[in-house]
């Protein structure tokens, strides 16, 4: 018998044995055979390729006409190898074994029923492995024969079982019922017809009953305009391919799945429900999201690097140009210089000078404070004497220059916290430097002590400058982050300051809030722990 079964590289040839068989039967009673059949076959596949096991179908003319992938998992041979050798049987089967091949043949053959036999095989490097095999006859609702549906695994303590002959779609059900694919049959109206076991587990539950009081959709779909459209493109095209859908586990987690379906056509045309399989994707979703966090985070800080370049490039470069100018014009015209002339020069370079110095200081103390290397000091503090004043004092000039009113205001009696000296300073140095930076000529800067409403120490500065616009605020302590980048802004700037005022409000546990409105000025408030 094994010598009558012949191969070849070919479809599932149920169709031509339908037109062979139905030439009876009307034209519309053959379509609808040829259709079922024909989505049958495409779910046989489909599932029979993803299928652990070795699965092949024998068509009514007895060819070996579909060999699933998973053949070279038990034999060590390819698809193509099996199907384009006639016997291969007989050259993969232990010798020993041939006398059970050859009955197992003959009892397929002699009638209807499931046969089921245990073999030794040998693979395609040598080795003997025990297999499995087992061998079902198709039949369509006429009980018309469709071929065979054989499958073998690696050998497992398996008993023989009564006679079952299978009635059109049976074989392609038990088939997903045992698969490591998801399949299901739901209803457009979103209630479950039919689910796998694979499924199930992948959903977190553990029986379809438990779905009988639930909507499907209700309960199990992300967005439910993106099932809409892929049911609707389903009904327009028969079938929906590859379609990635996020879905809800009975946990609440989420489950990314990639899914293909057909629509399934009842005898007049319409249609009440779809069937698919679903691959479960979620690891390689969540994979694709944290490489594009990555690359993300890798764009941002390139980002950042080339804002810290231009900012750097330009706070140092600008007032270092002035500085050679000026020190150019003293050697070459020094002594055509009038005394106010050389004043006014000196002045300039020891401003440029330091605009540099702060640069570099804010660059330094910002590395410190992100690497951890900061030394921090705690000590009691006199915010009116050990800070303000100094403070007052350090630009007193320059907002008296700018023709700016500076003001100091202290309504506590006792001004005193525990904290980092160095860290509380730098706080109101860089608030009382922004605030005269950013006032014009005629307004005013006051710097301010009281108790607020919690009879927390509170400092205040505050001007009636330019202000900051609203989308800005959520930048203002972001490193490098200033309202206008462009090297023609009025105002220098690292962009550093805040964000050193930031980490030191931090590191002495105060709280900082800033009030702004464009033209109208800024008010910043620290409050200090009690």
């Amino acid at each position: 018998m094994a010598n009558t079964i012949r191969k070849r590289n070919v479809e599932l040839s149920a169709f031509e044995y339908e037109q062979a068989e139905f030439k009876g039967t009307s034209l519309s009673d053959r379509k609808a055979v040829r259709k079922a059949v024909l989505r049958e076959d495409k779910l046989f596949k489909i599932i029979a390729y993803f299928s652990p096991d070795w699965i092949y179908w024998i068509d009514p003319n007895n060819e070996i006409s579909f060999v699933s992938p998973s053949c070279k998992y038990l034999t060590g041979y390819d698809c193509d190898e099996m199907q384009n050798e006639m016997d291969f049987w007989k050259r993969i089967i232990h010798p020993h074994d041939y006398p059970r091949l050859e009955n197992h043949f003959r009892t397929e053959y002699e009638g209807n029923s499931l046969c089921m036999e245990e073999f030794r095989i040998i693979t395609k490097n040598g080795g003997v492995r025990w297999i499995t095999h087992m061998c079902e006859p198709v039949y369509n609702e006429d009980d018309k024969y469709l071929g065979r549906y054989a499958c073998n695994k690696e050998s497992v303590s398996v008993k023989p079982r009564d006679q079952i002959i299978f009635k059109s779609g049976d074989y392609i059900y038990k088939i997903f019922d045992n698969a490591s694919i998801g399949y299901y049959q739901i209803y457009f109206d979103g209630r479950i017809k039919r689910i796998n076991d694979y499924m199930l587990n992948l959903l977190g539950y553990n029986s379809i009953e438990e779905f009988d009081q639930l909507n499907f959709e209700d309960y199990c779909i992300i967005n439910v305009e993106k099932r809409m459209n892929f049911k609707s493109s389903m009904l327009k095209n028969g079938f929906v391919k590859d379609f990635e859908s996020e879905w809800i586990r009975k946990d609440g987690t989420l489950l990314y799945l990639r899914e293909t379906a057909t629509a399934v056509e009842n005898p007049d045309g319409s249609f009440t429900y779809y069937e698919g399989i679903a691959d479960d994707i979620t690891e390689k979703k969540e994979a694709e999201e944290t490489a594009l966090e990555l690359s993300f985070e890798r764009r941002k800080t390139e980002e950042l690097k080339t804002e810290f370049l231009a900012m750097i490039s330009h706070e140092i470069r600008t007032p270092l140009n002035v500085i050679l100018n000026f020190a150019r014009i003293l050697k070459t015209d020094y002594s055509r210089l009038s005394p106010d002339e050389l004043n006014d020069n000196i002045k300039i370079i020891e401003k440029e000078g330091k605009r540099i110095q702060r640069t570099i200081g804010l660059l330094l103390e910002m590395a410190e404070l992100r690497t951890g290397s900061y030394d921090f000091n705690v000590s009691e503090i006199d915010l009116v004497n050990d800070i303000f004043l100094e403070v007052y004092r350090n630009f007193q000039n320059e907002a008296f220059d700018k023709d700016i009113s500076f003001s100091l205001v202290n309504e506590l009696e006792h001004a005193t916290i525990i904290g980092d000296k160095h860290g509380v300073y730098q706080i109101f140095n860089q608030l009382t430097d922004n605030a005269i930076k950013y006032t014009l000529p005629g307004g005013s800067v006051i710097m301010k002590l009281f108790r607020d409403e919690d009879k927390r120490i509170t400092a205040e500065i505050s001007d009636t400058g330019i202000g900051i616009k609203q989308e800005y605020l959520p930048l203002l302590f972001k490193a490098f982050s200033q309202e206008d980048l462009s090297y023609s802004r009025i105002f220098e700037g690292t962009g550093l300051g805040l964000a050193v005022v930031e980490r030191h409000c931090e590191l002495n546990g105060a709280a900082i809030n800033v009030y702004s409105e464009k033209n109208k000025g800024t008010n910043f408030v620290i409050r200090f722990k009690s």
